[in-house]
């Protein structure tokens, strides 16, 4: 090789480190932040998501981790950040969402057994990203012709106390329901539950945010219940109890959020130690996971896949089993048709938009499962799967504003079911 080839090779290569270090450096100071479209959200709920702040050296990747950290948060609509102009300022542009549901609901089963309720959900309380919650219960007997007790609800959640990676959710029940007891699926006893419960939930981020990477959770939670017989044939493991459980996990979740459409995973497991020595009248122990992972496979068309699991040891009730059969669970089964102490299940569901960017999605799925365990028992012995289709229609303008119809047919039950209610089933 002559003496000018290798000149002109090290040129070029020195060029090349040159260059890609002018372009790794950042040298643009942010001097202000402007953020437009707040209405109802204090300035600081946005703030507080963004990867810089006033004196930071901007990097290429912080506009799009900026969007997504805030459209994570399920109150806004769109969000753009702009790099910043030449004297540094950075212009932050949002649309937010209407963050009121009040939601009346109604179930029925295949025996008439039905309820009616009313939740209200309050996802921006205060400005500043507090999940607030309110329901009432009634059980409505056959075909909603009586009064078979009635309860109530409530929870709050406290995602960032005072903006830190530390967050705290409290939850409570309590007043008078139906309790059914199953066996191979069919209702065999009927019980009136009293009860009250609450729990205290901490979380706290290992990431720079609440719902990106690592967390982890521990907190308490207690309930009291007494059961008075009504119709049937009486079950021995139907008994008042007092439950004390401490309540310890881990999470992770890398979520990219398109408002109708998801990419990414996310993965959770917890476990739930009630003991004698809390204050519990039983020893039980349960351990649950759950992975999810959402692939974009054609624009917004998306392949979405699940695996749960669950497994309880101990002195295990009849009011303490898994239950699985139901609109988030696996589909075309009711509660009460799958009920065990240990369960295995998983979904694929395709999710569809009519064209680009439409809210409104066609879903086809099939979830296939098995649920076993000593106390009570399932529909099947087998596997489990139900398979169908259904709808998701997105409203932009409202939190959490998606309104999911799901038809379902159980190859166990040989029942056909129908769900409908909101957000996703995963």
């Amino acid at each position: 090789m002559s003496k000018f080839m290798k000149v002109n090779i090290l040129f070029l290569f020195l060029s090349c480190i040159f260059s890609w270090s002018a372009i790794a450096s950042p040298d643009t100071i942010v001097s202000s932040i402007e953020i437009e479209g707040l209405d109802r959200t204090d300035e600081i709920t946005v703030l507080r998501e963004l990867p810089f702040s006033v004196g930071s050296s901007w990097q290429h990747d912080y506009s799009d981790n900026s969007e997504q950290r805030l459209l994570r948060l399920g109150i806004f609509s769109e969000a753009f950040v702009a790099p910043p102009d030449e004297q540094g300022h950075v212009k932050v542009r949002i649309k937010e969402r209407w963050s009121l549901w009040v939601l009346p609901q109604a179930t029925r089963k295949d025996n008439g057994v039905s309820s009616a309720s009313v939740v209200v959900d309050e996802y921006n309380l205060w400005g500043l990203n507090h999940h607030a919650r309110l329901g009432y219960t009634r059980n409505t007997g056959k075909n909603f012709s009586g009064n078979n007790g009635s309860s109530y609800s409530a929870a709050y959640d406290w995602r960032r106390v005072a903006g830190s990676k530390l967050g705290i959710s409290v939850s409570g029940n309590w007043g008078r329901s139906a309790f059914d007891a199953y066996d191979l699926g069919v209702n065999v006893a009927q019980y009136m539950q009293t009860g009250k419960s609450a729990s205290i939930l901490f979380t706290y981020a290992l990431g720079d945010v609440p719902n990106e990477g690592w967390g982890l959770h521990g907190g308490f939670s207690g309930s009291n219940a007494t059961y008075q017989f009504v119709s049937g044939t009486p079950q021995a493991n139907v008994i008042g109890n007092r439950i004390r459980a401490l309540l310890a996990g881990v999470s992770y979740s890398l979520v990219d959020e398109h408002i109708t459409w998801q990419e990414g995973k996310a993965f959770n497991y917890s476990v739930s130690l009630a003991h004698r020595g809390l204050g519990s009248t039983v020893n039980t122990y349960s351990h649950t996971a759950s992975w999810r992972n959402y692939y974009a496979v054609s624009g917004q068309h998306t392949f979405n896949v699940r695996l749960n699991g669950g497994v309880m040891t101990g002195d295990v009730l009849r009011s303490g089993l898994f239950d699985i059969g139901n609109r988030n669970g696996l589909r075309g089964y009711y509660p009460g048709e799958l009920q065990g102490t240990n369960y295995l299940y998983g979904s694929v569901e395709g999710r569809f938009p009519i064209r680009q960017d439409s809210n409104f999605q066609l879903v086809t799925f099939t979830d296939v499962g098995k649920i076993g365990g000593r106390v009570g028992s399932s529909v099947t012995r087998g596997l489990a799967v139900g398979a169908g289709g259904g709808f998701r229609w997105t409203m932009r303008w409202l939190a959490r504003g998606t309104v999911r119809g799901d038809v379902a047919y159980g190859f166990a039950s040989k029942r056909w079911r129908f769900y409908l209610g909101t957000g996703q089933a995963f």
